[in-house]
């Protein structure tokens, strides 16, 4: 539950270190956390439809790619808990208590 906690708290808050790798052609972007953040420019370089790809974590698309300016393209790793949400917080912290519970009263 804890995890679940942080998870929620990062993609919350955007809290996530981010490093960006620039080439001659590609312009790439690793946020470690989630790339729920409150900049601007790096939804404008990958944007916003590839961001807001929304499944059920952990069936999000962590990778993106998008045509930059140009020929450059640039690739994005979204982060371990991207797209964690209020919807999978509640489901598994449910799913965890049950379980729980399942096994106390067994």
């Amino acid at each position: 539950m804890l995890l679940n906690c942080f998870a929620f708290g990062v993609n919350s808050f955007g809290i996530s270190p981010q490093l960006n790798i620039m080439g001659a052609q590609t312009h790439f972007e690793l946020f470690v956390l989630t790339d729920r953040t409150k900049e601007l420019p790096a939804q404008n370089r990958v944007g916003q439809n590839e961001q807001d790809l929304d499944g059920f974590w952990p069936f999000e698309h962590f990778y993106v790619e998008a045509p930059g300016k140009g020929k450059a393209i640039t690739g994005r790793f979204r982060g371990l808990f991207t797209g964690f949400d209020l919807s999978e917080f509640l489901f598994y912290n449910l799913l965890i208590a049950s379980i729980y519970l399942f096994f106390k009263l067994w």
